[in-house]
């Protein structure tokens, strides 16, 4: 029942990233009437949730399981017959894990999704519904981020009922909409920086977009290091975002940053929520006294 539930969920959310993506992506043309278009976001979103969830979902499964098992032999106390040899065999395991998963996560988002979506447009067109997706590659990746981002983002929203994922998806939620008031603020206040077609849409999907990237937490003993660092990071991804998908009109280098550092400054909220929820549940190590760092800065602002 939990699987059956899992995968309605996912098919649903999918069914309105289609929609979404019809919406704000050009190339993607699903019906010309209310029934047609509705019967074309089903099918497209049928196959799509089948592929995307056949194959990586069971990987990702064990991928987790294996990675949760690890993390708890190297949280447990080493006792006197452990081996150096064996501590840094399970750190190896732990990078091996983390980067088997943010390549399948990869391979899903850029391959699998861009894949399914075209094979469903095609199966559409073959049952006679007005389902056409032009363009090239390029456009192919965009329509297939658009509907993996508003899965994501609707996902957290059906998850806040569940008591025990309720305050994950509540901070991650909150991450979205701070990140969506930044981008609306630097699109009404920044020379330069505009968005395509129905903007409140638009908008709403590249912050969703750019909600997908990689977490990155760095701990640099140097005030603003780490932060130049990262604003530097969220600045390529946006480059990227505006790059490959065209929905965000940014016109040169300082607007990109201006924007990068508006959606930064609206999000730190959100990211000390993030750290004080990591420090409840894995509290920090007693500092080294050879190493005094205890006095540098550990806030998610740095």
């Amino acid at each position: 029942m939990k699987t059956t539930g899992r995968v309605a969920r996912e098919w649903a959310c999918a069914a309105i990233g289609v929609w979404v993506a019809s919406e704000v992506v050009g190339p993607l043309q699903l019906g010309a009437t209310g029934t047609e278009r509705a019967a074309a976001v089903v099918v497209v979103a049928v196959v799509f949730t089948a592929v995307v969830l056949l194959v990586p979902m069971p990987l990702g499964r064990m991928l987790r399981r294996a990675a949760v098992l690890n993390q708890r032999r190297m949280t447990e106390g080493p006792d006197r017959d452990t081996s150096d040899s064996k501590l840094f065999e399970l750190m190896r395991r732990h990078f091996i894990y983390v980067g088997l998963g943010m390549a399948l996560s990869t391979a899903v988002l850029t391959v699998a999704g861009p894949a399914a979506l075209w094979a469903g447009v095609e199966l559409g067109a073959e049952l006679g519904l007005d389902a056409e997706l032009g363009g090239g590659l390029k456009d192919l990746v965009t329509v297939g981020l658009v509907v993996a981002a508003v899965e994501t983002v609707l996902l957290l929203v059906l998850a806040l009922p569940v008591k025990r994922r309720r305050p994950e998806a509540l901070r991650s939620l909150a991450g979205y909409l701070l990140c969506l008031a930044g981008l609306a603020l630097a699109a009404l206040w920044l020379d330069g920086v505009e968005a395509a077609g129905t903007s409140w849409l638009t908008l709403a999907v590249v912050a969703a977009l750019f909600h997908l990237r990689f977490a990155l937490n760095l701990a640099v003993p140097v005030p603003g290091m780490a932060s130049l660092v990262l604003v530097s990071a969220n600045a390529l991804v946006l480059w990227l975002i505006v790059w490959l998908t065209g929905l965000l009109h940014i016109d040169g280098f300082w607007p990109l940053v201006g924007t990068v550092a508006l959606m930064w400054v609206a999000e730190w909220p959100s990211r000390l929520a993030d750290a004080a929820a990591e420090n409840r549940t894995s509290p920090p190590p007693p500092p080294d006294p050879l190493w005094p760092d205890h006095h540098m800065p550990q806030s998610p602002l740095y």
